[in-house]
C-alpha cells in the first residue's frame, strides 16, 4: 500500500505532475535545491520553508491556519539534513530541533523560484469589443441553482469577460439573490440588499428615471465599490432601453494605445465622485483608471452623473477636463459597445471595476420596465470557483480510487 503522503498547508488536494528526484542543501543550509522528474530545477529558502510547514508546531491542522507570528520563527533557520520518504514526500531536519514533511505537490505548485505561481481562479481578461464579443456569453439559467458544472461555466466567462448572462432565471421577485447566493453573500449598500430598477416618483438616482445613462461602473463614491453587480429583468413591455455595455478594460487599452500620456494621467488625478440624498452622503476621491502592482489596468470608477467639483492646483485643472473628455469620447465609440435588450428572465453578472454598463432612454407607453438588482464582490467569485474546482478534483481522486 502506498505511503499517504503527509498534510499541506491547505484543504487542497495536490497532483504529483513530478517525483523530486535530488534534493540538497545550499548556502550552509538556508536554501534547498530540487530536482524534479520532469527536469526542473527549484529553489527555496529554509525561511520560507519553515515558515510554511504544515506540522503542528507551526499549523492549527483543524483550520490550517499559523499558530505561530513570524516574530517567533528563528531568525535564519538552517535545514541540517534532506531526504526524500518512501511516498515521494520531502522530509527537513532543522538545525535547532525536529523535522517537517513536505507533500511533493504542494512543493512544486508552489515554486516561486521559475514563476510566480498564478492564482487558478484568477482566468485572465479576454478583451472584447463590440466586434469580438456582441452579445454576453450566454447559459440556460434553470440549471444554475441545481447543477456546479454550469455554475462554473458562467462563473468562468464572468471572470474571462467581466460579463456573462443567464436565460429564462424565472421572472420572480427576489430570484435575483437566490442566483447571487450561489457565488456567496450580498452586498448590502444604502440601496438595500436587493434593489429595484424602475421608474419612480423623486426617483433619488437617474438609474430611476426613463433617462438615458452613460456606461459607468456603480458606487465610484465608495471607497471599495462593489466588484460585481447582477440585474434581473422581471418586466420589459417599455419602448427602448437597450442595453450599452463596455468592456473598461479594452477601452483603457486602447487609450493607452492612443495616448500613453493622456492614460498615465487617467490613472494619477484623482476625481471626486459625490452622491448626496436626504438621508446619505457618500464621497469618494480615485482616478478613473487603477493600476494593479504590475502595472496592469485593475479597476475603473466611472459615473458622470455622479462627478463632484474638482479640486486640484490651479495649473492642473485643464489638463484634467482634457484626458477626462477624450476618456468619454473613447467610451461614445460604438466599435467598444455591445448592446442588447433585456428580455424577461435575462439575468446578467458584471465585474463592476471592469464592465461599464448603461442603456438608452425609454418610454412606458407600452407597459412597465423592471429590473432587479444586487451586489456582490470580486473575491467571493473567486472564492466560488476555487472551491468548484477543488470539488471536482475530490471527484476525480474518488472516481480513480
Amino acid at each position: 500500500m502506498p505511503q499517504p503522503l503527509p498534510a499541506t498547508p491547505d484543504f487542497d488536494r495536490y497532483d504529483v505532475p513530478a517525483r523530486i528526484v535530488e534534493a540538497a542543501c545550499e548556502e550552509s543550509g538556508a536554501v534547498l535545491r530540487l530536482v524534479w522528474s520532469d527536469g526542473r530545477r527549484s529553489r527555496y529558502h529554509a525561511i520560507w520553508l519553515r515558515d510554511n510547514a504544515a506540522d503542528e508546531r507551526n499549523l492549527n491542522p483543524e483550520t490550517r491556519e499559523q499558530r505561530t507570528d513570524v516574530t517567533a520563527l528563528p531568525e535564519a533557520p538552517r535545514i541540517a539534513a534532506a531526504a526524500l520518504l518512501a511516498g515521494g514526500a520531502l522530509e527537513l531536519r532543522w538545525t535547532d530541533g525536529g523535522a517537517s514533511a513536505f507533500h511533493p505537490g504542494w512543493l512544486h505548485a508552489h515554486d516561486y523560484s521559475t514563476a510566480l505561481r498564478p492564482d487558478e481562479a484568477e482566468i485572465e481578461p479576454a478583451l472584447w469589443d463590440a466586434a469580438s464579443l456582441p452579445e454576453p456569453p450566454s447559459f440556460e439559467g434553470a440549471a444554475i441553482l441545481e447543477d456546479d458544472t454550469v455554475l462554473a461555466a458562467w462563473l468562468t466567462a464572468l471572470c474571462r469577460h467581466g460579463i456573462a448572462r443567464l436565460r429564462n432565471v424565472p421572472a420572480q421577485d427576489g430570484m435575483v439573490a437566490r442566483v447571487a447566493r450561489r457565488i456567496g453573500p450580498l452586498r448590502e449598500t444604502n440601496f438595500g440588499r436587493v434593489f429595484d430598477v424602475k421608474v419612480r416618483a423623486g426617483p433619488g438616482s437617474n438609474a430611476y428615471s426613463t433617462l438615458a445613462l452613460t456606461p459607468h461602473s456603480d458606487l465610484p463614491t465608495r471607497e471599495y465599490q462593489p466588484g460585481l453587480q447582477f440585474l434581473h429583468c422581471l418586466r420589459n413591455a417599455a419602448s427602448g432601453g437597450e442595453a450599452v455595455m463596455v468592456d473598461g478594460f479594452r477601452l483603457a487599452a486602447a487609450i493607452r494605445e492612443r495616448d500613453a500620456a493622456a492614460f498615465r494621467r487617467l490613472t494619477e488625478i484623482a476625481w471626486p465622485c459625490s452622491n448626496r440624498a436626504p438621508d446619505s452622503d457618500y464621497r469618494w476621491r480615485a482616478p478613473v483608471i487603477r493600476l494593479d502592482e504590475r502595472g496592469r489596468v485593475s479597476e475603473l470608477r466611472v459615473a458622470p452623473f455622479l462627478r463632484a467639483p474638482l479640486d486640484l492646483p490651479f495649473d492642473r485643472v485643464e489638463e484634467a477636463y482634457r484626458v477626462l473628455r477624450l476618456f468619454y469620447r473613447t467610451l461614445a465609440e460604438p466599435a467598444f459597445q455591445m448592446r442588447f435588450d433585456y428580455r424577461p428572465g435575462d439575468l446578467v453578472a458584471m465585474d463592476n471595476r471592469r464592465l461599464l454598463h448603461g442603456r438608452e432612454a425609454y418610454r412606458q407607453e407600452g407597459g412597465e420596465r423592471w429590473l432587479q438588482g444586487c451586489y456582490g464582490e470580486r473575491e467571493e467569485l473567486l472564492s466560488r470557483l476555487r472551491i468548484l474546482a477543488r470539488r471536482r478534483r475530490e471527484a476525480c481522486t474518488l472516481t480513480a480510487v
